[in-house]
């Protein structure tokens, strides 16, 4: 069996994760002595924590051996790992990433050349299943999330840019999930309350999606989903109504983030990811926040199909103070338009959807586009089978919603 093309179905289930998660203050400090005994070493760091106090360390432990350091700001760009590539010479023995998802997908885009000597489309299409290169050896590789969004340290996803076109390089391979993944709440002190929601949503809808696919969802994957939206939820609920910004919330994010990139590893995402990933080409909002576009529209539609996973959730939730008068999923979803609307990401996602580009009529055929030519999701693993009439409404909606007042 290979485990690269197997996915859940009716009749057989299951759960793969070959990464180690480590949880609390402090513990990034651990990623030092992992490294320690090899002779090499690559450091892909976020450019906010360039000047780290960790990064520091495993400069002064590599001082008599090969350690090469990148420095990331914005998308992960191929032709700059590329470029990375080329200046380490030969593939370091170890590969570190310090900082979101951008610099974990570069890391692990310099773990994907090194088995399989290409960036472009590994595990998806024609590369289904893509052998690696003989005698290539695996880098072990060490991540340290200073977000807590994506999950892409426990995601067996990459994805990285075109540097002239934008366009999308990327693919799937569960040999590029993190060997060790320090989840550190030390570094998520200093995160704003917006892009702290803007994360904590991020997680939650990879969750919700998983939970509702038709055929692929499992036991394994329900179990993630209702104890880590939960978490995500009060955390961010402490954060934002309580102000509170400690340890324990961090860290609740940072689970619940990890747990989505296994869950979204294990089952494929919906037409909220299909939608929001093709208004993200249009707009220069952060993927969170086109998730957040077509949120409501996408649930409401269905609400009749889901009754029991929403009274499962529901149960889950009400177990919390904050959540006790939870009644169905229109307080789930009321609760998020409200949070966004505390840190003021309502506000910059209607500006933003009022300007789209190209022109209205391009954009609407574009996203509808996207999320129709998932034939598994729409057709299969979609709840309700979705049709040409119901993406249209996916789409129409959801931007009426933010502001498009006329659509033609």
């Amino acid at each position: 069996m290979n485990i690269e093309t197997f996915f859940n179905n009716d009749v057989t289930k299951r759960f793969y994760f070959p990464g180690r998660i480590f949880v609390g203050s402090g513990v990034s400090n651990q990623a030092v002595g992992l490294i320690n005994k090899y002779d090499s070493v690559a450091v892909v760091v976020d450019c906010v924590f360039a000047d780290s106090p960790l990064l520091d360390e495993i400069k002064a432990t590599f001082t008599n051996k090969k350690c090469h350091i990148w420095v990331i700001e914005g998308a992960p760009f191929a032709q700059d790992v590329m470029s990375f590539i080329e200046q380490i010479g030969n593939l370091p023995q170890a590969v570190v990433s310090i900082g979101g998802g951008s610099a974990a997908d570069f890391a692990k885009s310099i773990i994907l050349y090194a088995l399989f000597g290409s960036l472009e489309g590994v595990g998806v299409g024609s590369k289904l299943g893509l052998p690696k290169k003989d005698g290539s050896i695996r880098p072990i590789y060490i991540a340290i999330p200073t977000t807590a969004g994506s999950g892409a340290e426990s995601s067996r996803y990459y994805v990285t840019y075109d540097k002239m076109t934008h366009a999308k390089i990327y693919g799937k391979t569960w040999e590029i999930v993190a060997d060790w993944i320090f989840l550190d709440p030390l570094f998520l002190a200093s995160m704003p309350p917006a892009a702290l929601v803007g994360c904590a949503f991020d997680a939650f809808v990879h969750l919700f999606e998983t939970l509702i696919a038709k055929h692929e969802t499992s036991m394994f994957g329900e179990m993630f989903s209702l104890n880590g939206i939960p978490k995500i939820m009060n955390a961010i609920h402490l954060a934002v109504n309580e102000n509170q910004r400690n340890d324990f919330v961090h860290e609740q994010l940072l689970y619940g983030a990890s747990l989505a990139g296994v869950a979204i590893s294990n089952i494929r995402t919906g037409s909220i990811h299909e939608a929001a990933g093709a208004l993200l080409e249009l707009t220069p909002l952060s993927h969170a926040e086109t998730l957040f576009v077509f949120f409501r529209t996408a649930i409401e539609q269905y609400l009749e199909e889901i009754e029991d996973i929403e009274k499962s959730l529901i149960t889950q939730l009400r177990l919390l103070p904050a959540f006790e008068n939870f009644r169905t999923m229109q307080d789930v979803i009321s609760w998020w338009e409200f949070i966004f609307h505390q840190v003021c990401l309502d506000v910059k996602i209607k500006e933003a959807v009022s300007k789209v580009e190209p022109a209205l009529e391009s954009a609407r055929q574009h996203i509808f586009n996207r999320v129709y030519s998932d034939k598994v999701w729409v057709g299969k693993e979609s709840p309700r089978v979705l049709t040409e009439q119901d993406v249209w409404h996916l789409v129409d909606h959801s931007l009426h919603h933010f502001g498009i007042k006329k659509i033609n």
